[in-house]
């Protein structure tokens, strides 16, 4: 590692701040400083997202309604990742489905970002627009539903006196 790479230490994200004889400083995202023996540098798992380049892939995850025309989706997903400045041409987007879910069939939008430090702006970007352009598109993003079955109910509850809405 180097000054300056971005990197995952213990589940943490942050740039290396200070190489010391003894340890490295990490300075997260939240702007808090991980001291990191070096010793745990060459013995624990260190992953440099900056090593040989700052391009990184991102991948938003979106689930739509069962039912919906499915490769309407892939089109809209696509167009979204084209339309975004800081997304790179070579590889271009991919939107993919990935699954029937419980309450939603998922896709996932892979792009490749020029630069690691805009990452986070971008994964809010595609969200955002996503979420416009499946609205233009009457495209529903379902939340979770599940059916309740009653095996029995006490023979003193007065149905008539539950509020209704």
């Amino acid at each position: 590692v180097k000054v300056g790479d971005a990197v995952i230490i213990d589940g943490k994200w942050g740039a290396i701040n200070k190489i010391g004889m003894r340890s490295t400083v990490v300075e997260t995202w939240d702007r808090s400083e991980l001291i990191v023996p070096n010793s745990q540098m060459i013995s624990e798992k260190v992953l440099n997202w900056t090593l040989s380049s700052n391009v990184s892939r991102v991948t938003v995850t979106v689930g739509v309604r069962y039912g919906t025309d499915l490769e309407k989706v892939i089109k809209i997903l696509n167009s979204v990742g084209d339309g975004h400045p800081a997304v790179v041409d070579d590889p271009p987007p991919s939107a993919i489905f990935t699954e029937f879910g419980d309450s939603s069939i998922n896709f996932e939008l892979r792009v490749w970002v020029d630069d690691i430090k805009n990452r986070l702006t971008l994964i809010s970007d595609l969200g955002v627009t996503i979420d416009k352009r499946f609205k233009k598109a009457g495209i529903e993003i379902p939340y979770p539903q599940r059916d309740l079955h009653l095996k029995s109910i006490s023979q003193d509850l007065d149905v008539s006196k539950v509020p209704r809405k």
